[in-house]
């Protein structure tokens, strides 16, 4: 196996395991809030803590991705991310997992430009957008092996330990695993293999560094395109946030586990497919439409969302019994809102410049600064702002 493409494989891999480590806590919600003795409202709040911690680090993770070897990177986060998922296994209070949370964001955070940023180097305009969609599909599984893991053993105990702290202890051991591969195999084409210092850049001191990253971004605010796109990107965070409290919704409305593990999983699974299809269709129009394809299928998407999310929770009937209209409003819905990444989101800053990729991540923290408190009614707040 080439080198590019082992290191596009164990990149992916930590992909898997980061939207995992991701979806373990809202499989669990109810389990946890049980255990905790908290509600809807502190769960969320748990997830604002963590979201807090994360976007304060994207400008560290901005000056990582550029001056350090990604790969070291990636696995660096890897082994941060599942130390504070075996700290939230073990946690026993309200506070200590909210500061496991914290902890947790950081190695999420570090990772995320590194890895957008390694794919945008290994593609081109003719196949950017499949390239994104393969590592959102990628992603979705490691959601899908998340939330499977956690829904389905979460009411289960294996000697006398609660299964939802088993399912965080498994995906923190898979991560270190992840981790140790991406350190020793993946390459980054930027640097050698024996120095950490990039190939192209002369060393420079820390605070020249901090005044380059700061320039940067200025300059990155400044271009109207992207500005767009993260106004865009504070209203369509909101229903994305509030799902991740739909497993919980589910359950409350009378779905069991498996129910609610199979729904999940097909919601996540049209998703995948939808990346897929969005990046393509993404890079096709691109090649007709050079200054307007890209959007005009993301607008398709974004406006999709509206009457899909209106027949979800104002239509159907909270019955659990109703699991197969649920789930093909679900898999519809999941497979129309899921282009805006591939195509569009997370192409155009990467014609930037792929060292830029993360600042516009920072936005999403109010999303879910917002939806939290509205945490105890799923349908009503969140997803309509």
């Amino acid at each position: 196996m080439k080198q590019e493409t082992l290191t596009l494989v164990l990149v992916n891999l930590a992909g898997i395991m980061e939207r995992a480590d991701e979806s373990l806590l809202p499989g669990v919600y109810k389990e946890v809030g049980a255990a905790l003795h908290t509600d809807p409202t502190g769960l969320g709040s748990l997830t604002l803590f963590r979201s807090i911690v994360q976007s304060s680090c994207y400008p560290l993770a901005a000056y990582l991705a550029v001056h350090h070897n990604r790969a070291h990177v990636i696995a660096l986060g890897a082994f941060l991310w599942a130390a504070a998922t075996f700290l939230v296994a073990i946690s026993s209070t309200f506070l200590e997992v909210a500061v496991s949370r914290g902890l947790n964001g950081i190695g999420l955070a570090i990772v995320t430009p590194a890895i957008q940023s390694l794919v945008a180097d290994s593609t081109d305009e003719s196949n950017r957008g499949m390239a994104f969609g393969w590592l959102q599909l990628t992603g979705n599984l490691g959601s899908i092996i998340g939330g499977l893991c956690s829904v389905l053993i979460a009411s289960r105990t294996f000697m006398g330990i609660p299964g939802w702290r088993v399912a965080f202890h498994l995906v923190g051991i898979i991560s270190v695993i992840v981790g140790i591969m991406v350190r020793l195999f993946a390459n980054d084409p930027r640097f050698s293999d024996t120095n950490s210092k990039a190939k192209d850049q002369s060393p420079k001191s820390f605070i020249s560094e901090v005044k380059y990253l700061m320039k940067e971004a200025k300059s990155v605010i400044k271009i109207p395109s992207f500005q767009i796109i993260v106004a865009q990107g504070v209203s369509g965070s909101f229903p994305w946030s509030a799902l991740s409290f739909a497993p919980m919704w589910l359950e409350l409305i009378g779905f069991s586990h498996e129910k609610t593990a199979f729904l999940m999983t097909l919601f996540v699974v049209a998703g995948s497919l939808g990346g897929l299809f969005g990046g393509k269709m993404g890079d096709v129009l691109a090649k007709r439409f050079p200054n307007s394809g890209r959007i005009f299928l993301s607008q398709i998407s974004s406006g999709s969302a509206i009457p899909l999310a209106a027949v979800l929770l104002l239509v159907l009937p909270d019955d659990p019994s109703t699991t197969f209209i649920h789930g093909l409003v679900l898999f519809i819905m999941g497979f129309c809102i899921s282009w805006n990444g591939p195509a569009t989101n997370k192409d155009s800053p990467t014609e930037i410049s792929s060292e830029r990729l993360c600042f516009g991540s920072i936005i999403r923290i109010s999303a879910i600064f917002i939806c939290s408190p509205y945490s105890r009614d799923f349908g009503s707040a969140c997803l309509w702002l």
